[in-house]
């Protein structure tokens, strides 16, 4: 808004309109100043009397409200400055009941009656010649230029005016562009569909002959990549290709024993993974940092990556590109495996004391479902129907190198010994195409995932767990410092602030909370519902009438949650409760609960107590976290607190056995198991596997002393116990337990 003039604030009486509002807002809510002006001034000038104002009540036709103070006080001020300097309040706006003054920053509206106001005087229609000598006071003045001698003669309306006219022509002529630059648009249109037809014909011919280029050069392409697949294939049979490093040496396996093809490609950050869960490692890490260099010291391994006196094994640093592993001496083989040979696939042949590695070529050979030959089976290598139907031209032809590598190396016969040669159609006796991965298939247990749900059966307090995730208050960066914000805590007072769990930490269940769902059922009934106004003591009050009828609507359904059934500081059963809870309702407003709905009287309704039921009980598990807390002198201190912990991110270790997680990571089918919804690779669960075999493992040790008690120990005796733990949910073995299980098995 614009200036129109200068005000000055009458104190007295502005004050005393301040006092009159605040008085009638108690008394006479209806006769407020606000109410009385808000839909006669335009919206602008009603928000700025809204701002100066404080809601205190509604009524029907709006809201009650009194001076701001604090709007109040800062007019104060600003009338001391202004009376200071003798100067006078900006007017904004002015009517019969409002005036909008401003100054500085502050604006404010007030009653009209309070101001005495200067409006600057009305020169719209006063020629600008006849302003210019009213100001200068010299009658004979007059503009010089063509320009300002014409603005002489008018005033600042008869501007505005011509201005309008001339913004009109400008939107005619406007128009008359559009329905020009229509008319043109649809003469090109035709003029275009004119040529597009006229050449119609000859587009087709033009797209028939791109065509039939587009398809010889595609056919070019092929035989080119056919030609150059042909070359390399020729240089991979003839070993240009690739170099076979020498790991072990010695005798050769008798010439007529059968050479094992491994079809699958076996991954290292598994195998290594799975090598030192079952075997241990004993060895110097430092000395032994490279594959080559382990594989050679070690017997065990070879025996895991080549099975058998002759055979040819592939390998990859990972499945997925990536590996995570904890076991230092394995991290530091996979990372110097990787930035010598990167992604590249390895080759590995045996016979009998002689074991040579050799490395492809990354570009060139590629296997992404990490087979060797699409569909091997004893007769045959390659099918090409299927090949060409369900791979990739690369990918078939990565099996093709790799195929001409293993021929040129049997038929050379300087690394492994076969009679005769490797042919496509796989009739050699003495090549055995397998599609093992070198260890014994065991279905025994299932996947690991079904030994998981098997054993997970509920917590008790001191069960101990192995986290499977970092884990942090979901709000973490939010409201984490709220004072009645206790996310996965106990209570409402804030004690999960900065605590933490981290990841792959055995740990003891500290508490375990049960909650008890009920809920309140109650009829509910349409309640008639009118206003009656009447005049007390000269003032106008409203009073509800009401009215119930037997007009049933429903029933209405409200949820009690009580945490391990304790209601009032006392422990009840079921029964107690509900029937506390009909007791409570029956002495209570006869049963009754009225709902008015002050605005929409035809939804009201009243509420009738029926019963109370229970719905289900809900567990919450926690475990004592370590809290980021630091004292005055910045160092932690040893502040915990008690913090919820989700089936999805924890390994219930209770009921697990070493013989179990020995299998799983042998047989490496993890069947889906899941660390917070997302199914896990077998790679990433040996991490999880090892800390809880570990684990598991110390436990088993105090298990056997007290069992070595009443009876002699047998192989895989752990499965039996675990069995007849779950059996009789016995969550630890005691002495009289053990003495038990005795019994029973000793016969074993």
């Amino acid at each position: 808004m614009k200036v129109i003039g200068k005000a000055k604030l009458l104190w007295n009486k502005y004050i005393e309109y301040v006092q009159r509002e605040t008085i009638n807002a108690k008394e006479h809510p209806e006769d407020s100043w606000y109410l009385d002006i808000r839909y006669k001034v335009p919206h602008e000038v009603e928000a700025i009397v809204w701002n100066c104002m404080r809601k205190i009540g509604e009524l029907k036709n709006g809201p009650i409200a009194i001076p701001n103070e604090k709007i109040v006080e800062e007019i104060k001020k600003h009338q001391e400055y202004l009376l200071s300097i003798a100067a006078k309040w900006e007017m904004l706006f002015y009517a019969e009941n409002v005036a909008v003054l401003r100054s500085g920053s502050l604006t404010v509206a007030v009653p009209a009656d309070t101001v005495e106001t200067e409006v600057y005087a009305n020169m719209e229609h006063i020629p600008f010649g006849q302003l210019k000598r009213q100001l200068t006071g010299n009658a004979s003045v007059s503009s010089t230029g063509t320009d300002l001698q014409i603005i002489d003669k008018m005033s600042r309306s008869d501007v505005s005016d011509q201005l309008h006219e001339e913004c009109k022509k400008i939107e005619e002529k406007r128009k008359e562009i559009q329905n020009l630059e229509k008319e043109k648009q649809q003469e090109l249109e035709r003029i275009h569909r004119e040529i597009e037809e006229k050449y119609k014909n000859y587009m087709v011919q033009i797209e028939e002959k791109k065509a039939e280029l587009e398809e010889q050069k595609k056919s070019l392409e092929n035989q080119l990549y056919l030609m150059d697949t042909e070359i390399y294939s020729i240089r991979c049979y003839m070993g240009e290709v690739i170099n076979f490093l020498p790991i072990t040496k010695g005798k050769h396996a008798p010439g007529k024993e059968p050479a094992v093809i491994y079809q699958k490609v076996r991954y290292l950050d598994e195998e290594l993974g799975k090598w030192v869960s079952i075997y241990g490692y004993d060895g110097n890490s430092e000395r032994l940092n490279m594959f080559e260099k382990i594989l050679a010291a070690r017997k065990d391994l070879q025996e895991i990556f080549a099975p058998g006196e002759k055979c040819v094994s592939l390998l990859k640093i990972s499945k997925t590109g990536s590996y995570k592993i904890d076991h230092p001496m394995i991290a530091n083989t996979l990372d110097n495996y990787e930035t010598y040979h990167g992604k590249t696939i390895g080759i590995l042949i045996r016979d009998g004391e002689n074991l040579w590695l050799g490395w492809t070529d990354q570009e060139r050979i590629q296997l992404p479902d990490g087979n060797a030959f699409y569909r091997p089976v004893q007769n045959q290598i390659i099918d090409e129907e299927d090949m060409h139907k369900n791979s990739t031209k690369e990918e078939v032809a990565s099996r093709y190198f790799i195929f001409n590598i293993l021929r040129g190396v049997i038929h050379d016969r300087n690394l492994i010994q076969i009679p005769g040669e490797m042919t496509m159609n796989g009739k050699n006796p003495y090549i055995i195409l397998s599609m093992a991965d070198g260890w014994i298939e065991d279905t025994r247990y299932g996947t690991f995932n079904d030994i998981v749900q098997r054993t997970d059966r509920p917590l008790i307090k001191g069960d101990m767990i192995l986290t499977t995730l970092s884990i942090t208050r979901d709000d973490h960066f939010t409201t984490r410092y709220d004072r009645w914000n206790n996310d996965r805590g106990r209570g409402e007072k804030n004690r999960t602030h900065d605590a933490f769990i981290p990841d792959r930490k055995i740990v003891p269940i500290n508490l375990i909370d049960t909650d008890y769902i009920y809920q309140n059922i109650y009829r509910k009934y349409k309640l008639l519902v009118r206003e009656n106004w009447k005049y007390v003591d000269d003032k106008a009050k409203m009073e509800l009438i009401t009215e119930k009828t037997e007009d049933f609507l429903g029933y209405q359904k409200s949820p009690i949650t009580l945490t391990n059934n304790i209601l009032h500081n006392k422990k009840m059963t079921i029964e107690e409760v509900c029937k506390y809870c009909s007791d409570a309702y029956k002495n209570r407003c006869n049963d009754e609960y009225i709902d008015y709905h002050s605005c929409n009287h035809e939804e009201s309704y009243y509420l009738v107590y029926d019963h109370t039921e229970f719905l289900k009980t809900e567990t919450h598990t926690f475990i004592s976290a370590k809290k980021n807390n630091y004292n005055y002198y910045g160092e932690q201190t040893d502040s915990r607190a008690n913090m919820e912990i989700f089936q999805s991110e924890y390994l219930n270790l209770t009921f697990l056995n070493s013989v179990y997680l020995k299998y799983a990571i042998q047989n490496k089918k993890m069947g889906g198991w899941k660390r917070a919804g997302e199914s896990v690779e077998y790679a990433d669960s040996i991490r999880y596997l090892n800390a809880a075999l570990d684990y598991i493992r110390e436990r088993e040790k105090d298990e056997a002393e007290l069992l070595e008690q009443y009876m002699d120990l047998y192989d895989d005796w752990q499965v039996d116990l675990s069995e007849w733990r779950l059996a009789h949910n016995y969550h630890r073995l005691t002495d009289t337990r053990a003495k038990k299980f005795a019994r029973e098995f000793k016969k074993k």
